[in-house]
C-alpha cells in the first residue's frame, strides 16, 4: 500500500486514513508518505509493516545508535519527538478525559538521550541473550544496549563472554542495575539481591536492589525540582505507591504516612525516613487498603503504576478530599481518565510532561491539583 501518514499515535505508530479505514504504520512519522504491507486487519483498524519511505519528513534523522526493540523513535530528530509526545499527551486528555484548555506547562526534555537508563532486563533462550520481539515469544540477540548506562554494557560483554550465561535455563531474565556508587548489580534468572544507595535530588537512599526506582535520574531530578515546588509548605503526606519513600521524603514534610506492596522497598523507606529525621508510617499493602482512619495530610502524592488508579482509589481521594494532590504519571491514557473521574472536585493547576524514557513511546507527566 501507498500510504500518507497525518498523525503519529500514542505508542508510536504512524496513522493513515484510507477509504477501509485507520491504518496504523510503525516507524512512520506524519507528512510522509510510506510504502507499507499490511500485517493484521481488525473491525476497525489495520496494522502495517513500513517497507519503503517514498516522500520523508523533514524530522526524519538517520539513526543516531544501534536499534533495539521499542526505539520507536530512533529515527525522528528529539526536538520533534519531544514535541510530538506534547501533542499525544493534549490529545489522550482531550478524547478519554474530555479534559481541554488544561494548564500545560512546556515539556520538559531528558539531559541524555541515551545511556540514561540505569535497569535493563533482558531474557535468554538458551542461544541468544535480548530483548523480546513483538511477537513476546522471539528473543533478539542484544549485544549492545543504547539506552542503558555504559557500566551496564561493559557488563553485559563480560557475561557475554563468561560461562554463567549457558548455566541459566532457557527462558530466564536477566536483570543490571546500577549505581554510581554501588557500580552494577546483577541478577541471574532472579531479581539482583541487597540494597543499593541512590543519591537523587540531594537525598541519600537506600533501595531494595529489586524493588522500583527513577530508571532516568538526570530526568528525575528536573521533576522532583517541579514536585517539591508543588509540595512546598506542606507539614504531612500521604504519599500511596510509595516505593522507597522518594517522594513523600522530598517534599520537606514533618510527616509521611505511605502505602507500598513490595516489603522490600518499605523497609527501605522506614529506613530513609529515620537517617533524614523525618516521622514516618510506612505500611506494606495495597494503595486500596487504606485505612478507615487516616492521619491528617495537606498533601496526597500517588504514583501509580501504568494501570493507574482503581476505582477505589478515586473514591476513597473524593471522599477524603485532601487540599492538594499531585499526581505522578507513567500511563497518560490512564491519567486522563483518572483527572476526568476527580474533576468534580479538583481543578487542574498544571501538567508537565519530562521525557524520562527518550527514543521510546512512553513518557512521564506530574500533574498538580487543588480543591475546587
Amino acid at each position: 500500500m501507498e500510504l500518507l501518514i497525518t498523525d503519529v499515535g500514542y505508542g508510536g505508530a504512524g496513522v493513515a486514513r484510507t477509504p477501509e479505514g485507520v491504518v496504523f504504520v510503525p516507524g512512520a512519522y506524519a507528512g510522509e508518505t510510506v510504502e507499507a504491507e499490511l500485517a493484521s486487519r481488525h473491525k476497525k483498524f489495520a496494522r502495517a509493516r513500513l517497507t519503503r519511505v517514498l516522500e520523508p519528513s523533514p524530522e526524519r534523522i538517520a539513526p543516531e545508535t544501534a536499534l533495539v526493540p521499542g526505539m520507536a523513535y530512533a529515527t525522528l530528530r528529539y526536538e520533534a519527538e519531544v514535541a510530538l509526545k506534547h501533542r499525544q499527551l493534549g490529545a489522550l486528555l482531550a478524547r478519554i478525559g474530555g479534559l481541554r484548555g488544561l494548564p500545560l506547562l512546556p515539556p520538559v526534555p531528558s539531559p541524555q538521550r541515551h545511556h540514561y537508563r540505569n535497569k535493563l532486563t533482558l531474557r535468554w533462550d538458551g542461544r541468544a541473550l535480548g530483548y523480546v520481539g513483538e511477537d513476546n515469544r522471539t528473543v533478539l540477540d542484544t549485544p549492545h544496549c543504547p539506552l542503558s548506562h555504559a557500566e551496564i554494557n561493559d557488563a553485559l560483554a563480560d557475561l557475554r563472554r563468561g560461562p554463567a550465561l549457558r548455566r541459566l535455563r532457557p527462558g530466564a531474565r536477566v536483570v543490571f542495575r546500577h549505581t554510581p556508587r554501588d557500580g552494577v548489580r546483577l541478577g541471574l534468572g532472579k531479581p539482583p539481591a541487597g540494597e543499593l544507595t541512590e543519591s537523587l535530588a540531594g537525598l541519600t537512599l537506600t533501595v531494595a536492589a529489586d524493588a522500583f526506582f527513577q530508571i532516568n535520574l538526570p530526568c528525575a531530578e528536573l521533576l522532583l525540582a517541579d514536585f517539591r515546588e508543588a509540595a512546598r509548605g506542606a507539614e504531612s503526606v500521604l504519599d500511596l505507591y510509595c516505593g522507597c519513600g522518594l517522594f513523600g521524603l522530598a517534599s520537606g514534610a514533618r510527616r509521611v504516612f505511605g502505602l507500598e506492596t513490595s516489603a522490600d522497598a518499605v523497609r527501605s523507606a522506614a529506613r530513609n525516613a529515620a537517617a533524614l529525621g523525618v516521622r514516618a508510617d510506612y505500611r506494606c499493602a495495597p494503595a486500596e487498603t487504606l485505612p478507615e482512619r487516616l492521619p491528617p495530610a495537606d498533601l496526597w502524592v500517588v504514583d501509580p503504576p501504568r494501570a493507574g488508579l482503581s476505582e477505589t482509589v478515586r473514591r476513597r481521594i473524593l471522599r477524603e478530599l485532601p487540599p492538594r494532590l499531585v499526581y505522578v504519571s507513567c500511563g497518560p491514557d490512564t491519567l486522563a481518565r483518572d483527572l476526568a473521574a476527580l474533576a468534580p472536585a479538583y481543578a487542574i493547576r498544571s501538567l508537565r510532561l519530562f521525557d524520562f524514557f527518550p527514543r521510546t513511546p512512553h513518557f512521564e507527566t506530574i500533574a498538580v491539583l487543588g480543591r475546587v
